[in-house]
């Protein structure tokens, strides 16, 4: 009798002991779905790792615009520029994994720049959590008018007959890995030219000094329309809504060079919750893709996306390997 005696209150504590681990476990989990339902309480803050007017801000800006009115609460823009991004992002590594510090970051920060600054003192894969790509920015192949050719074949014809020059912002940007990649699948060898700023690289094949340039829309757009470069194609796989008549370099050539898109993506600190970030992911979606933000963001020459946390991932991944094997095969180093 003693033993069974002994057996049930055993039994009673090993019961009660699991309930007791079942509940602590639960707990977190209890306190984060609650988080998440009842985020957001408080005004959120997106850092831009750059200074105001570049891309990043702007689908930043239009964004917190658009989620303030959704949520019912301030959505701050804060821009801490310096150290090609580094102080920005190390802000929001460093802060609350609660969705209440978030940072707005340009594709080269998340695909490229890993590559090239190896000695950065923090993990983009590692310490950010992706929410949702934000908005995109075509790059177009825009040409000097003293070249004389009509399309993207006639150039590679005449670059595979002599060796034309290439301008971009800075050795690692993207304009100049675009342009690589182009060069790689065109067959052709050509001379880069880089400069300090996109607008400097522009107007040098603007005045026939550069033969030719991939830049992003907005930037290239008002040397398009004032006739001072003649654009060749959207450097994609389909065309863009922005400029639906310009044909795609694929179109032109038969050769694909892949999809050499400035895109914006919304990160948050590592230990932020899936359930936080697919909340927030569904808000950024809906003020992105809504048709305010949309006629907005085209006069910009620019486009509204947003997504799922996984769509980001799934973004990131892919061009920092197409990109990383340029760094690679070109060997540049940053730091």
């Amino acid at each position: 009798m003693k033993t069974t005696r002994f057996s049930l209150a055993r039994a009673s504590l090993l019961r009660a002991a699991a309930c007791a681990a079942a509940a602590c476990l639960a707990a977190p989990a209890f306190a984060q779905d609650h988080a998440a339902d009842a985020y957001p309480e408080r005004p959120v803050r997106i850092v831009v790792p750059y200074g105001a007017g570049g891309a990043a801000d702007l689908l930043a800006r239009v964004l917190a615009e658009r989620l303030a009115q959704d949520w019912g609460q301030p959505v701050i823009v804060e821009n801490k520029p310096g150290g090609v991004g580094t102080i920005g992002i190390s802000a929001v590594v460093k802060a609350a994994p609660d969705g209440y510090t978030l940072v707005s970051v340009p594709v080269s920060d998340l695909a490229v720049n890993p590559h090239l600054y190896r000695k950065r003192p923090f993990d983009i894969a590692r310490d950010l959590a992706p929410v949702a790509q934000v908005g995109a920015v075509p790059n177009v192949l825009v040409v000097s008018n003293t070249l004389g050719v009509a399309d993207a074949r006639a150039l590679i014809a005449k670059a595979r007959a002599g060796r034309l020059s290439y301008s971009s912002p800075g050795i690692g940007s993207q304009a100049h890995l675009a342009a690589e990649i182009f060069a790689g699948r065109a067959g052709v060898n050509l001379l880069h030219v880089p400069y300090n700023s996109v607008s400097a690289a522009l107007a040098d094949v603007a005045g026939g000094q550069i033969d030719m340039m991939i830049a992003q829309l907005p930037a290239a757009l008002p040397f398009i329309r004032g006739g001072r470069v003649k654009a060749l194609g959207v450097v994609a796989e389909q065309r863009s809504p922005l400029v639906p008549e310009m044909p795609t370099l694929k179109e032109t050539t038969g050769l694909s060079f892949g999809d050499a898109v400035s895109w914006s993506g919304l990160m948050a600190p590592a230990a932020t919750p899936l359930a936080l970030r697919e909340k927030i992911a569904r808000a950024v979606t809906r003020a992105m893709r809504s048709p305010q933000a949309q006629e907005l963001l085209a006069r910009q020459g620019t486009v509204g996306l947003g997504g799922t946390p996984d769509d980001l991932s799934r973004a990131i991944a892919e061009d920092s390997r197409r990109y990383g094997e340029v760094i690679k095969a070109l060997d540049i180093r940053l730091d």
